[in-house]
């Protein structure tokens, strides 16, 4: 079975990384909060959402890649993005923010017995075109080892 992959945050990185995840087969949703800058993943075979719920809801794994830590606080305590995402989930922060955010974020959501992993990436837009980011990678080895398929798409 293939897991099922929601993406937040269509921009410079996400876009390629997105691109690379299809590329490798996986099932993906795509969610950017201006619809047009997903809209060229539908050739690679994503499902565009209108909505953030849509999005996350029913994802194996939910990757983010926003650009701050204001925006990945928008999307992590937005009932949309929380109680969209199902029990067991693993969400994968690539975003680059402060350790207190990822921290904040991680213990919020394994509350919910949602996984968490911190992933801030290196390399720029060249690296994620690429598929040869640096991953920095934080949080419970097995729930690493469960998403190392998906990150090593773009690493």
């Amino acid at each position: 079975m293939t897991k099922k992959i929601g993406f937040i945050g269509i921009g410079l990185m996400g876009l390629p990384m997105s691109k690379n995840i299809l590329k490798a087969g996986y099932n993906l949703t795509a969610f950017n909060r201006s619809k047009n800058k997903a809209e060229p993943l539908k050739e690679f075979g994503a499902k565009i959402s209108n909505t953030l719920k849509d999005a996350v809801d029913g994802s194996d794994i939910v990757i983010t890649m926003l650009t701050d830590d204001t925006a990945v606080d928008e999307v992590m305590n937005n009932d949309d993005f929380t109680k969209s995402l199902k029990s067991g989930a693993i969400v994968i922060d690539m975003s680059s923010v402060k350790p207190t955010t990822a921290t904040k974020h991680g213990n919020n959501l394994k509350l919910k017995n949602i996984n968490y992993l911190d992933a801030p990436v290196s390399g720029g837009t060249i690296g994620a075109e690429e598929a040869s980011l640096a991953i920095m990678v934080g949080g419970e080895q097995n729930i690493f080892d469960d998403a190392f398929d998906i990150l090593k798409k773009n690493g």
